[in-house]
């Protein structure tokens, strides 16, 4: 049985190049992040173009995400990496000095004063600032960690409100549209109104890119109800949402916001600190195989690693893992998920339910813009999930979904079964599928029908267009 939970790895300095893609590819990457807080439109224009070139050559449907910065507020200006002990003096100024570090919204140092605590590289590093002399901060490490150019800060008890996209992240959106992203994380979203924002640039860009909301904030959670409608999926950003809610309830949000992702029939991926000892071992801790078993067990449809595979020392290692422990983990996985249903989703519940009772290959199904597929993975089939469609533009983006195999290019055709005929010609001919379709082909949302793919009706098909 093919694995059904997918991986995501972040591209970096430690694996952007074509022998490191292929590898990871052959690992069990699935999707493959940008991560926009680092590079040039440049440099993620040749990252894209070896992710491509390396999927097409192994056969693999492999995606490509986007993940634009937000308003993150990140350490500029910091050459090398610098190791932080505990008790070191730290400054930070609203512009770049000698000894001193700035950041990408420097007016946060005019909201500070004595006594505030400062958080860098999700929270890793702590800080409080002893004292403030015009625009320069002095602050003392609370606790060691690594510090370099575009960590993160955050400010546990301050109330910054900012727009979810900066300039930089529209001028960023227009450029994956342009070259054909098929996913974007959009950072740091508060209400459905970021995720209409991003799509109304994309769209206007031509691209139907799909958005995952990375939820990353306590406003977030608040809205998240709302935001699920807009949305094409989510993020657990467990960095900054362990910063901005806590570490200690983290747990329990990471499972009430996959449980409404999964509710929603939308894919969520679990992302933060998943392998963070592989950065520099080539061999995982028993914590952190139980954390990704845990998110398996929670719903989630994919894992994340960050600077595991973009500047760790062991960037395929980890991915084998990842790979190793959700196959294991998914022998012990509770499939034929039992959830509420809409009248929507009648056809893809009924095709998952049949697929238990009836000797069958995988769950097929004919899919303009995906959401049938994503439907029926949100039931847990044990069956693997095929999607056709003449959508070329879905079928990297379905790379995402829990138990989807492979999709199918076919032409789009008024016969459904000249189209079924082409998906045979594509598969195994021997073997039996159940396959759903609706009955105005090429119009979203008008699945009405589940049928069985048998020897019988593969004979009748293919007789039909070979005699």
């Amino acid at each position: 049985m093919a694995r059904k939970a997918k991986i995501v790895a972040t591209l970096g300095p430690a694996s952007d190049n074509v022998t490191t893609i292929n590898n990871l590819i052959k690992a069990g990457v699935n999707i493959f992040r940008l991560n926009f807080s680092y590079g040039t439109h440049e440099s993620h224009y040749q990252s894209f173009k070896r992710i491509r070139e390396c999927a097409e050559k192994q056969g693999k449907d492999v995606a490509i995400m986007q993940d634009i910065c937000g308003p993150k507020i990140r350490i500029k200006g910091m050459t090398g990496i610098h190791e932080i002990k505990k008790g070191d003096i730290l400054k930070m100024a609203k512009t770049l000095k000698e000894g001193a570090f700035s950041i990408t919204y420097p007016e946060l140092i005019d909201q500070l004063n004595e006594g505030d605590e400062v958080y860098f590289a999700d929270g890793t590093v702590k800080a409080r600032v002893e004292s403030k002399k015009d625009d320069t901060l002095t602050l003392k490490a609370l606790t060691r960690g690594m510090l370099r150019e575009g960590k993160g800060v955050n400010i546990p008890k301050a109330g910054i409100k900012m727009s979810a996209l900066t300039e930089k992240d529209k001028e960023d959106l227009k450029f994956a549209a342009q070259i054909g992203i098929d996913l974007v994380a959009v950072s740091f979203v508060e209400t459905k109104q970021d995720i209409l924002d991003a799509k109304k640039i994309l769209a206007e860009n031509n691209s139907d890119a799909w958005v995952i909301a990375k939820i990353e904030r306590k406003s977030a959670l608040k809205n998240l109800d709302d935001i699920l409608t807009e949305v094409n999926g989510l993020m657990v950003a467990r960095g900054d949402l362990g910063v901005e809610a806590g570490m200690f309830v983290l747990p329990a949000l990471q499972k009430e916001i996959i449980r409404k992702a999964n509710e929603n029939a939308l894919p969520v991926i679990t992302a933060t600190q998943m392998l963070t000892s592989m950065m520099h071992s080539s061999s995982p801790t028993r914590a952190e195989i139980s954390d990704i078993a845990n998110a398996l067990f929670d719903g989630t449809d994919a894992v994340m690693l960050s600077d595991e595979t973009a500047v760790g020392e062991f960037p395929v290692e980890a991915v084998k893992v990842m790979a190793h422990t959700l196959l294991t983990t998914e022998k012990n996985l509770i499939y034929q998920k039992e959830t509420k249903f809409s009248k929507e989703e009648a056809f893809a519940h009924a095709a998952a339910e049949l697929s238990q009772f009836v000797k069958c290959k995988a769950i097929a199904s004919i899919s303009t813009t995906g959401a049938i597929v994503r439907q029926i993975s949100k039931f847990r089939p044990k069956k693997d999930i095929l999607a056709i469609s003449f959508n070329e533009r879905l079928k990297n983006k379905l790379a995402l979904v829990w138990g989807v195999k492979k999709t199918f290019i076919i032409t789009q055709d008024v016969s459904e079964t000249k189209m079924i005929y082409q998906f045979l010609k594509q598969v195994d001919n021997s073997e039996d599928y159940i396959i759903t379709m609706g009955s105005k082909t090429g119009k979203q949302g008008t699945t009405n029908m589940v049928r069985l793919i048998d020897s019988v009706e593969r004979q009748k098909i293919t007789s039909r267009y070979e005699s």
